[in-house]
């Protein structure tokens, strides 16, 4: 069957010989394409948003701010509210230098529309999270060759975009992840759409001109992700863009030369190199730039991410810069901060764990994408920006010191990609793994699946949280879906296996990350403890509460508690800390003072011990959450009485302990 677009292309001269002969080896699979290109039901898109909203939204400020970034953003966008300050961030009365201005505006907009809460302060990131999957599905769909709406490419991309493991777990945070994923997606698919060469009815597979407003929205995007985690927005993004178009440029001039037969190993790197050159030597590198507009988009760029730097500088007299690019950015890169190193390995096992359970698919999902590269030009386009998109994130992040897991989520869209072109041609029985394979896989993810309900259950039990036994249907859901794949190859009907892995893994996503999240946050004790002596507090005396913390501090206290926590930074055994200690009583002797770990309790007995005046009386205590340790509340208040479920007294303090 030969296509008649492509037919007259060839007649009319309009391509040179190495795009005809590319051309006329892709007509078959562009027939077959064009005339399998239907519209997405719309019962297909009903199921679509009914899988995003729950991956996103249920339960979504059900549990507490978790430490320690949550508590810290959502705190400072308070602080920042209630001064009327739009510039300069703080945190504990603190300048907070760590991350940039976007989700605190984003929350502070939240606050003043919906009140402070869990809910408003996560929700900034929820919509980030949908405006990634719209992203991926418009892009998923203009690479697929559809020049409007959206394809099933596009609807396979937007749904394992939305219910990969890590990407819901930031678009379900307080956190500036979900932004930077956003803006940097919105502002790579801007420039990739507005340079592919389309001839309608599917594009032709070259890269051009970028054309001018659609790029300067890219670019625009770009400044916004930059305003959202600093120069990793731009950088990285660019970085993207720049490649994918010069490899797919010098992919439009290739002939396909046959493989010689005794070709060595140093031949073979030799044309390596040499391809290498051909396609990334200067002066193609400068006509990538040209095309583009790169020098004019900066511009733009740094029109919107500028003006606020410039203004928190000015505020600050460069301390925020300071900290922010000296510290935060070129520290990162360079050595390891806060614990947070890794292998070489790190980030290849964070990118599987992290695309779960969808990464359960990428042998065969890689093979594909060989056979899509070798067969038509308009899919080797998706795969290349997802082979760049994936390559930049691990290949920058992994040369840096410090490593989170967190760092590489941007490069999942180049997963939902591939993995789009994938399901879509599994669906239709263009591509699919032989049967043995297929069954070999579904018994993998019965083993999976019953290894995390076995997990979840172990946890549960040694942390001694029974509630988070629930959790452990998400790992049911798993097996529950490979046992479906052998119940789909009985029946003959193995099409309806790529919907069924979509909604088995929302309803994992959905398990997990919203309903688990709640059942762990029942016994988060030590906030219990805290609120109920700020109760009692509240209740006896007028003046503003005063709190003193050594031995360690979380975020979430400061943020729950409403106060400024002063946190000793000396070591317990240093004098100097129980020196801050004694004038932190003498000057609030209504003030309370936290004393976190075995080590400052001992400590703290010592100093009292030794002092003269009245005893510090104990008012409450609980268990560190999933740490080692309790948390003591010391003050000269009184007894704390107890006033909700899960408190009970015990010699005039109040002891939280789990009741369930």
């Amino acid at each position: 069957m030969f296509h008649w677009n492509g037919f007259l292309l060839l007649a009319e001269g309009e391509i040179n010989y190495e795009k005809r002969k590319l051309l006329v080896q892709s007509l078959p699979y562009f027939n077959q394409m064009i005339c399998a290109m239907p519209q997405v039901s719309y019962w297909r898109i009903a199921f679509l948003m009914l899988v995003v909203l729950s991956v996103t939204f249920v339960e979504l400020g059900s549990a507490r701010l978790w430490d320690r970034d949550e508590p810290r953003n959502a705190r400072a966008s308070h602080e920042m509210l209630a001064r009327g300050d739009w510039i300069v961030p703080t945190f504990n009365g603190r300048l907070r230098d760590h991350k940039p201005i976007l989700l605190y505006w984003g929350q502070m907009l939240s606050y003043l529309a919906l009140g402070e809460s869990e809910f408003s302060a996560r929700l900034p990131s929820a919509l980030c999270a949908l405006l990634t999957i719209a992203a991926v599905a418009v892009l998923a769909s203009r690479l697929s060759g559809k020049p409007r709406g959206i394809s099933p490419e596009g609807f396979w991309g937007a749904g394992c975009m939305a219910t990969c493991g890590l990407f819901v777990m930031a678009g379900r945070a307080a956190t500036p992840d979900a932004c930077l994923i956003a803006f940097s997606t919105l502002g790579i698919a801007a420039l990739v759409i507005s340079s592919l060469a389309p001839s309608p009815p599917y594009s032709s597979g070259q890269v051009g001109k970028a054309r001018w407003i659609l790029a300067m929205f890219g670019y625009t995007m770009l400044g916004l992700a930059a305003l959202a985690k600093g120069p990793v927005g731009i950088v990285l993004p660019l970085a993207v863009v720049h490649l994918w178009w010069l490899i797919c440029r010098r992919l439009q001039t290739v002939i396909e030369t046959p493989a010689a037969a005794n070709k060595t190993w140093l031949t073979a790197a030799r044309q390596v190199c040499a391809e290498a050159w051909l396609t990334f030597h200067p002066l193609q590198c400068f006509r990538s730039v040209i095309a583009l507009r790169t020098v004019p988009g900066l511009l733009l760029t740094l029109l919107a991410a500028a003006p606020w730097y410039v203004a928190v500088g000015v505020e600050t007299n460069g301390q925020f810069l300071r900290g922010f690019f000296l510290e935060h950015n070129v520290g990162r890169a360079l050595g390891s901060m806060e614990g947070h190193h890794g292998s070489i390995l790190f980030y290849p096992v964070a990118f599987l764990i992290g695309t779960f359970p969808w990464s359960m698919w990428l042998i065969p999902a890689i093979a594909w994408c060989r056979t899509a590269c070798k067969e038509n030009v308009v899919q080797r386009q998706l795969v290349v920006l997802s082979t760049v998109w994936i390559a930049v994130y691990l290949g920058a992040f992994s040369l840096a010191s410090t490593k989170l897991p967190s760092y590489i989520t941007p490069c999942y869209v180049g997963a939902a990609l591939a993995l789009s072109g994938y399901w879509r041609e599994f669906e239709n029985a263009w591509s699919r793994p032989t049967r043995s394979l297929r069954l070999i896989a579904y018994a993998l993810t019965i083993v999976v699946g019953m290894g995390i309900t076995a997990g979840i259950l172990w946890l549960s039990q040694r942390e001694s949280m029974p509630l988070l036994s629930r959790a452990a249907l998400s790992g049911v859901v798993i097996a529950l879906v490979g046992g479906l794949g052998f119940w789909w190859e009985r029946r003959g009907a193995v099409q309806r296996m790529p919907l069924t892995w979509l909604g088995g893994a929302a309803a994992f996503q959905m398990l997990l990350f919203g309903f688990g999240s709640t059942s762990v946050d029942y016994y988060r004790q030590d906030l219990a403890a805290l609120e109920n002596v700020t109760t009692f507090h509240n209740e006896s005396h007028s003046e503003s509460n005063k709190w003193l913390s050594i031995g360690g501090m979380e975020p979430s206290w400061v943020h729950y508690l409403g106060e400024e926590i002063v946190e000793v930074t000396e070591p317990v055994t240093d004098r100097r800390a129980w020196q801050r200690v004694e004038q932190f009583v003498e000057l609030f002797p209504n003030g309370h003072l936290i004393v976190v770990g075995e080590d400052a309790h001992e400590q703290f007995l010592l100093w009292q011990s030794s002092r003269e005046g009245d005893m510090l009386q104990e008012l409450a205590s609980a268990p560190r959450f999933l740490r080692a340790g309790e948390l003591r509340v010391f003050g000269n208040s009184g007894a704390v009485q107890a006033s909700r479920g899960g408190l009970h007294r015990v010699g005039g303090v109040v002891s939280v302990r789990q009741t369930r």
